[in-house]
């Protein structure tokens, strides 16, 4: 198994990765990085892809349609951004110089594009912003389409549900969202222990965390499965025992999994690693024996 990390660093050249490495005593072996469309504009991207595209690691990509700064103030309302307008072709020039700029890079990139569709809080999400999951189908159906014909072949297509659906009706399944084993290269689940930092959320284990995300997409397809954002609060329970536990119940639980990224900053909650001495010391202990028994688990 493979361990990454999204650390908000763009910095990470080689020389701070390893001083990175060195502080966590694991090797990080993915560096995960988030663009948002924000204005539509590949001017805009382009020195951060420079720098992007030469990262010493593998990467993953989380590329989201929308803006950051939205001028709605409910960021998961903005109809500028609707699946609708992405398949009718609203920002084809983007899309295409955008994959056009993937397709020069001379490794594999990761992307995960439109990720936690399931989830409320995006403007892609299938039950916000006017969108339907079928929208979102037609939406990833038509990105794809547009990077396969400007040859971005090195691009992986990563299809990453978040592992419950919010809000959980029939209409906003999962299943409802997964495009089919021809249209993705890999599968990435998002969960977070909330704990007791906030007045809806509880303390939830690992196991409790991605069960029942991790059993539906392993039926629907036999893709890889990697964590695509992992992180657990300090709140409401013992995080070291979370993180000992998760390295305990992956191989056996969750045994299609080959790689774990973790969400490494101080945002809602303090989701990071080092929240506590402790939590980075069972860390530490814990990932260097299990990432060592697990070298020979390779992304595919």
């Amino acid at each position: 198994m493979k361990f990454g990390i999204y650390h908000l660093n763009y910095n990470l050249d080689r020389a701070a990765l390893a001083i990175l490495e060195k502080k966590y005593e694991t090797e990080i072996s993915i560096l995960s990085f988030y663009r948002a469309w924000n204005n539509c504009k590949i001017e805009d991207d382009l020195p951060w892809l420079s720098w992007l595209l030469s990262a010493p690691k593998e990467i993953l990509l989380t590329w989201e349609p929308w803006s950051i700064n939205s001028e709605f103030g409910v960021l998961e309302k903005q109809p500028h951004f609707s699946l609708i307008n992405i398949t009718a072709g609203a920002f084809d020039t983007y899309i295409r110089a955008f994959a056009s700029t993937l397709a020069a890079c001379p490794k594999a990139i990761l992307l995960r594009p439109m990720h936690e569709m399931n989830g409320s809080w995006y403007p892609w999400g299938g039950t916000v912003n006017n969108n339907t999951p079928e929208e979102f189908l037609k939406a990833w159906n038509h990105i794809r389409t547009l990077f396969f014909e400007v040859g971005a072949s090195n691009v992986k297509w990563v299809w990453s549900p978040y592992t419950s659906s919010y809000p959980d009706t029939q209409e906003n399944r999962i299943c409802n969202y997964f495009p089919g084993d021809d249209q993705i290269d890999m599968i990435a689940l998002d969960g977070y222990n909330w704990g007791a930092s906030t007045e809806w959320s509880k303390w939830h284990s690992f196991v409790d965390l991605f069960r029942d995300g991790y059993d539906i997409v392993t039926s629907l397809s036999r893709k890889p499965v990697i964590i695509g954002e992992v992180g657990c609060t300090e709140l409401g329970g013992e995080k070291p025992d979370w993180i000992s536990d998760m390295f305990s119940i992956l191989p056996s639980r969750f045994e299609r999994i080959e790689a774990l990224i973790w969400f490494d900053i101080n945002k809602e909650c303090d989701w990071r690693i080092a929240s506590s001495a402790s939590s980075m010391r069972i860390f530490k202990s814990r990932s260097h024996i299990f990432l060592a028994s697990c070298a020979s688990c390779p992304i595919k």
